[in-house]
Formats: structure tokens, C-alpha cells, sequence
């Protein structure tokens, strides 16, 4: 675990073959107690499976529509947060 403590960012690494099982339940404890699973390094393909853990489905909605806005033709970042944008 590493991270920085002056604004509460933590942030840890697993190493075993059950990191996909782990991150699930690490991810539903910050969600349950009210934490994001992303802070200053975003969702990316690692998080993308947990992302409505830790926002709504109207914060969601509203991502959706700004990458439509800002990629209309859905070729930057292909498939990393959302797929087939």
C-alpha cells in the first residue's frame, strides 16, 4: 500500500492470482463506506468492471455524454471506461 496521506489517497498493488477476487471485495468496502474506487489516476481498464461501485448511474450518464460531446466519433481511448466509445 502506498499513497498520500495529506488528502487521504491510498492506493495498493496485488500480487497473487486471486487479484481479481480481492479487488472486488476491496472495491465494495470503499463503496459501502462511501469512498471512490478512482481518485487522481482515473477508472481505466483495471477499475472499468467496478466503476458503478462508486459513482451513480446519472454520474455515469453524464461521463457517456461527454465522451459522445468531446469524441463523437468514439476513437480516443476505444473501449477503456465504456464499451464500443
Amino acid at each position: 500500500i502506498f499513497g498520500h496521506l495529506g488528502d487521504c489517497n491510498l492506493h495498493y498493488v496485488i500480487a497473487t492470482p486471486k487479484a481479481r477476487e480481492a479487488m472486488e471485495t476491496v472495491y465494495r468496502m470503499v463503496a459501502e463506506s462511501g469512498g471512490s474506487i478512482a481518485a487522481e489516476h482515473g477508472i481505466g481498464i483495471d477499475k472499468k468492471p467496478w466503476l458503478h461501485l462508486s459513482r451513480s448511474a446519472a454520474e455515469i450518464g453524464t461521463m457517456r455524454r461527454l465522451k459522445a460531446a468531446l469524441d463523437p466519433k468514439g476513437i480516443l481511448n476505444r473501449g477503456r471506461i465504456f464499451d464500443g466509445a
